[in-house]
């Protein structure tokens, strides 16, 4: 399996961080991937980005600004469709707080040329723990996380997040993009899924070559965010069936809202939200139904 560098293109969801977005174009052209497309999707309504703005010597960058906020879920599926649209072969995905480092792109380069496997549909670069370890994604209901030590040899997983993960086109047209729905939260696991349904492999290199500043995930987790991971864990278990994932989800949520509870702030909000999350999931309410501005 090979990457041709002009059948590659790159998508990074931008919002309300125009510093880290530079940065990350930055990184991206450090790779030697001048061929390439890049589709930036803006989800600051309040901004209209142009291309000019972001790097004037890039000509292939293209910009999407979006009339509002359709967070990373929608960001991620309209990024994923252009990539298709334009006729390459490959999408890397990017947050704007996640980029390649050096021989990012090489590394990936390389450890595809070693596999045989032609139904390849997601390759990620594997994020190091605080201990200097590649994590690992398996799906027992809940994603589960597993530990190895660093290598440029490509490990076989049941799951990826999307920041530095590579997706086929050839999968994208067979089973779509990932699903704006969930709007933010289980969208990336709910796709690996499919993509297993389908026949298509998920490979992790586990070398740690890419910066995640994990922007979005400073001071703790908000509690509309709570809502969300909530609703779309319930919601992926009962839309495939899955009494693994129902189990997992009861468990979750016995144990967080313990949490809330004990340590939390706003402990009524939470919960309340919690409630109208699996609410929610039952009656099959999806896409952006609690607006993250809204909530304090």
């Amino acid at each position: 399996m090979r990457i041709v560098r002009d059948e590659l293109g790159v998508v990074v969801v931008t919002y309300k961080r125009p510093e880290a977005l530079r940065k990350t174009i930055f990184e991206i052209l450090n790779q030697g991937i001048a061929e390439a497309h890049i589709v930036v999707i803006n989800n600051d309504p309040s901004v209209q980005l142009l291309s000019e703005e972001i790097d004037p010597t890039f000509t292939s960058l293209i910009i999407k600004n979006q009339p509002e906020n359709i967070a990373s879920a929608g960001g991620f599926a309209i990024g994923m469709q252009a990539i298709q649209d334009l006729g390459l072969q490959w999408a890397w995905l990017f947050n704007d707080d996640s980029r390649p480092i050096d021989r990012s792109f090489e590394s990936l380069k390389s450890a595809l040329e070693k596999v045989s496997n032609q139904k390849i549909g997601l390759v990620k670069i594997g994020n190091f723990n605080n201990r200097g370890k590649a994590t690992l994604l398996n799906w027992k209901g809940v994603r589960v996380p597993s530990y190895v030590e660093p290598s440029d040899k490509l490990i076989e997983t049941d799951l990826v997040t999307f920041d530095g993960c590579l997706i086929s086109t050839r999968l994208i047209q067979e089973i779509g993009t990932c699903d704006p729905d969930y709007f933010v939260g289980t969208y990336e696991f709910d796709y690996c899924l499919r993509a297993r349904d389908a026949g298509y492999s998920i490979f992790t290199l586990p070398n740690g070559l890419i910066e995640d500043e994990k922007a979005g995930s400073i001071g703790g987790t908000p509690p509309w965010r709570q809502y969300y991971n909530t609703r779309n864990h319930l919601y992926l278990g009962l839309q495939r069936k899955d009494l693994q994932t129902i189990l997992a989800w009861i468990k979750r949520e016995l144990k967080f809202s313990y949490a809330i509870i004990r340590f939390e702030d706003q402990k009524l909000l939470r919960l309340r939200l919690k409630t109208l999350a699996t609410f929610h999931a039952i009656l099959g309410k999806r896409g952006k139904t609690l607006d993250p501005a809204s909530i304090k």
